[in-house]
C-alpha cells in the first residue's frame, strides 16, 4: 500500500521482525478454511441443485478463477500489508460516510468469521456423532447415558431446553467450539510458527485422503461409463432435482446454463475461505530488500497463494460433486449419519453406493478403518478452520475499532475481544440449535457482502486512480461486471434468507453504539502522540516559541474576523497589554471520524503577527491542549485565551464527538487538568 495511506503503516525498522512463512506453507494455512468446505459442500450442493450441483459446481469454479481471483489479484497489489478490501475503502471514502461504510462490511466480515467458526464446528460435530466406529459410538453412549441419568439435578427449565434441542449435536458442537477456543488462546500467545507447522501437517493429511477418495470414485466412473451417460441424460431430461419422481421438461445447453448461473449463490460457500488470503498476507514471506510500504516479494508470493488456491480447489469440488451426486442414493443426502453434511465420509466408510451389490465398495481401501481415519482428518481441519479464522479476526477488526475511539487498554491488555467474539459464537451455536442447515443460509449471505465488497473496492479503486481521464475511460471494465454478478448473488441469497443479514446488522449497530458510547467516555484523552512539522522553518519557529517569557494562544477561526480585528477584540476584552506577544493557532481539521492523530505545524508571520497553521486534525481541543502541554513541557506555560460562543452546550458537546469542534474551552480545559503535568505548570485557559 502506498506510504500516504491512513489505514496501514510500514512497519518501524526498530522492531523485531514478525514471523513470515513461505508462502506454500500459508497456502496451508489458506486451506485450513478453503479446503475444509468438502466436509460438507458435496452434500450441500446436491441438497442445493439435485443432478445439477456438478454443473453449479463447475459455474462456482468459473466465478471463482474469473471473478474472485482478479480482485483480489488487484487488491493484494494495492493493500500488501493485509486490510485489503478495507484500506481501499477508507482511502477513497474519508470521514464518517466512510467510517460506517467501513463498519458494515466489517460487520459482515465478522458475521462470515463468526459463522466460519460455528458452521465448521458443527459439521465436525456431525462427523463426530456419524462415525460408525464401535469405540467411537460406546463412548458417545456413555455421554448420553451419563446426561439422561443426572438431567433430573439440573434446573427444569435447562433440562427442558436441553431436551428441546439436539442434545448430543449441540453438546458435541460446544465441546469442540471449547477446545477450538483453548487452541486459540495457545498460539495467540506467539506461537503462530507452530501453528502453521500445525496447518501444513493436518492440510496435507487432508489432501492426501481426499486424493483417494475423489480419485478412487472418479477412476470408478472412468471404469463405468455407462453412469455418465445416465446421468448426462437424466439432466438433458430436466430431471435435476432428485426429490422429484418425473421429469421437469427437456433442457438445452442454454437452460442448462442460464439455471447453474442462478443457482450458484447457493452453493457459494464452496468459495469460503479464499477471502481470508488477505488477512494472512503479512504472514507471506517476501524478499530480503522488500520495500515496507510496497514489498514487491510479498505482493508476488501471495498471488501465487492466489492462484495455487483459485486453481486447485475448484478442480475438487467439481470433481467431489460430480462423484458424490453420480454415486451416493439420493436418499442417503437427507438421512442424517448417511452422506448428509459428510457426503465424501460416507464414501469412505464403503456406504452402499447405487447399482452395486451390499458389500461391495467403489474402492477396497473403504471401510472402516480407512473411514474413521477420514473422519478423525475431517473433524481436525474443521476445527483448526475455526482456530484459524479467529486468529485472523483478532488481528483484522481491533485496529478499526481503535479507529472508532473503541480500544480501551484493559480490552487490549486482557484479550477482550477474543472471550466477547466466543461468547457470541457459542450464542450463534445455541440459536441454530448447532444445526448446519440452518446456519447455511446465513453463512452464504455474509460471504457473498465480503465478495461485493471486495470488487466494489477493486472497481473504485480504479475509478480514483483514472481520475485524470475522461469518464468513459474511468470504467472499470473488469471489475464493473464481476461486481454485478457477486450483487445478483447477494440480492438472491437475501431475500431467500435474511438471517445472515440481520445478525451482521445486530453486530454493525452494537459496535457503532459501543463507539459512540466510548468516544465520550474517552473524550478527555489526548490523543495525540506528536507533532509534524510543514519544514524546518516551521520546527525552528515553534522551538523558539516555546521559550517566550509570557506566551499567549488566541484560537482563531478564519472568515469571522480578520487578525487585527480578533487581535484588537481579544486585548480590549482581556485586557492585554500591547507588550504581551500573542500567537494565534489557526486548526483546520482534517477527518474528525479519527480517533487519533499526528498534526503538522506550519509556522508564518502573517501582517506582523506570528500565525500558527495546524493541519491533519480530528479535534480543534485536542489540538490546542497538546500544544500548550508541548510549550509548557520546556518554558512557561501559556494561556490560552478564547471568546465566547453562544452555542448550544448539547449541541456543542454532539459536535465535538461527530466533527471535532464545539465546545472547546471546556473540553481544553478538561484535557489540561487530566495531563501529567503539575497543576502549577498547567496552562491557564481565559474565556471571556
Amino acid at each position: 500500500m502506498p506510504a500516504d495511506s491512513p489505514a496501514e503503516t510500514a512497519e518501524p525498522p526498530s522492531h523485531p521482525q514478525p514471523y513470515r512463512a513461505a508462502w506454500p506453507w500459508v497456502l496451508c494455512v489458506v486451506g485450513l478454511d478453503y479446503l475444509s468446505t468438502l466436509g460438507y459442500m458435496p452434500s450441500i450442493a446436491f441438497d442445493s441443485a439435485g443432478r445439477l450441483a456438478p454443473l453449479v459446481m463447475g459455474v462456482l469454479g468459473l466465478v471463482t478463477v474469473l471473478g474472485a481471483l482478479p480482485v483480489y489479484w488487484y487488491i493484494a497489489g494495492r493493500s500488501p500489508n493485509g486490510q485489503g478490501v478495507l484500506a481501499l475503502l477508507e482511502r477513497h471514502i474519508p470521514g464518517w460516510l466512510g467510517k460506517l461504510l467501513i463498519l458494515a462490511v466489517l460487520g459482515f466480515a465478522a458475521a462470515d468469521f463468526i459463522f466460519t467458526r460455528t458452521f465448521s464446528t458443527a459439521d465436525a460435530a456431525e462427523h463426530l456423532l456419524h462415525g460408525p466406529h464401535p469405540v467411537w459410538q460406546q463412548a458417545l453412549s456413555e455421554t448420553a447415558g451419563w446426561y439422561e441419568r443426572n438431567k433430573d439435578i439440573l434446573p427444569d427449565s435447562l433440562s427442558h431446553a436441553l431436551a428441546g434441542w439436539s442434545t448430543r449435536q449441540l453438546s458435541a458442537t460446544l465441546l469442540l467450539l471449547l477446545a477450538g477456543m483453548v487452541v486459540g488462546i495457545i498460539f495467540r500467545s506467539g506461537i503462530r510458527q507452530r501453528f502453521v507447522q500445525l496447518a501444513v501437517i493436518t492440510v496435507l493429511l487432508y489432501t492426501v485422503l481426499n486424493l483417494v477418495v475423489i480419485g478412487s470414485g472418479v477412476l470408478f466412473l472412468a471404469d463405468h461409463p455407462e453412469r455418465l451417460q445416465q446421468w448426462w441424460e437424466a439432466v438433458r431430461a430436466g430431471d435435476w432435482d432428485a426429490r422429484s419422481a418425473h421429469a421437469t421438461g427437456p433442457a438445452n445447453e442454454a437452460v442448462l446454463a442460464t439455471t447453474s448461473v442462478q443457482l450458484f449463490p447457493k452453493v457459494i460457500l464452496g468459495l469460503s475461505g479464499f477471502e481470508i488470503i488477505m488477512l494472512l498476507m503479512p504472514l507471506v514471506k517476501g524478499r530480503p530488500n522488500d520495500d515496507p510500504a510496497h514489498p514487491r516479494g510479498r505482493i508476488r508470493n501471495t498471488r501465487k497463494v492466489l492462484l495455487a488456491a483459485a486453481l486447485t480447489m475448484p478442480l475438487y469440488l467439481v470433481a467431489a460433486s460430480l462423484v458424490t451426486t453420480l454415486l451416493i442414493p439420493p436418499e442417503a443426502f437427507r438421512t442424517s449419519g448417511q452422506a448428509a453434511n459428510r457426503a465424501l465420509a460416507y464414501l469412505a466408510h464403503g456406504g452402499p453406493v447405487v447399482g452395486l451389490a451390499p458389500g461391495e465398495t467403489v474402492s477396497p481401501l473403504f471401510g472402516l478403518g480407512f473411514g474413521t481415519l477420514y473422519d478423525a482428518s475431517t473433524i481436525a481441519i474443521l476445527c483448526l478452520a475455526g482456530v484459524s479464522i479467529s486468529l485472523c479476526l483478532a488481528d483484522y477488526v481491533p485496529p478499526y475499532l481503535h479507529r472508532l475511539g473503541m480500544e480501551l487498554d484493559w480490552v487490549h491488555r486482557l484479550g477482550a475481544l477474543i472471550y466477547l467474539f466466543t461468547a457470541i459464537k457459542v450464542l450463534v451455536t445455541f440459536y441454530y440449535r448447532a444445526s448446519v442447515d440452518e446456519q447455511r443460509g446465513a453463512y452464504a449471505t455474509s460471504v457473498l457482502v465480503v465478495f461485493t465488497a471486495a470488487a466494489f473496492a477493486a472497481a473504485l479503486d480504479v475509478w480514483k486512480r483514472r481520475s485524470h481521464r475522461p469518464w468513459l475511460f474511468r470504467l472499470p471494465v473488469l471489475f464493473g461486471p464481476i461486481l454485478a454478478l457477486f450483487a445478483f448473488g447477494l440480492t438472491q441469497a437475501v431475500l431467500s434468507e435474511p438471517a445472515g443479514a440481520k445478525i451482521a446488522l445486530w453486530f454493525i449497530g452494537f459496535t457503532l453504539v459501543t463507539s459512540i458510547v466510548t468516544r465520550f467516555y474517552r473524550s478527555t484523552e489526548l490523543r495525540c502522540p506528536g507533532f509534524d512539522f510543514a519544514d524546518e522553518q516551521s520546527r525552528e519557529d515553534f522551538e523558539k516559541l516555546k521559550t517566550l517569557d509570557f506566551p499567549i494562544l488566541v484560537p482563531h477561526r478564519p472568515g469571522r474576523h480578520t487578525l487585527a480585528e480578533k487581535e484588537l477584540e481579544i486585548r480590549s476584552r482581556h485586557r492585554l497589554p500591547r507588550e504581551l506577544p500573542v500567537v494565534f493557532v489557526v486548526v483546520e481539521l482534517g477527518d474528525p471520524s479519527e480517533f487519533q492523530h499526528r498534526p503538522v505545524i506550519r509556522v508564518t508571520h502573517e501582517e506582523g503577527r506570528v500565525v500558527m497553521h495546524v493541519a491533519r486534525c480530528a479535534s480543534v481541543a485536542h489540538v490546542i491542549a497538546a500544544i500548550g502541554i508541548e510549550m509548557s513541557r520546556v518554558g512557561v506555560a501559556p494561556e490560552i485565551h478564547f471568546g465566547w460562543s453562544n452555542e448550544n452546550p448539547l449541541t456543542a458537546n454532539l459536535h465535538f464527538v461527530l466533527f471535532g469542534h464545539g465546545n472547546v474551552p471546556w473540553l481544553v480545559y478538561a484535557l489540561l487538568r487530566n495531563s501529567d503535568l503539575p497543576e502549577s505548570q498547567r496552562p491557564r485557559v481565559v474565556v471571556g
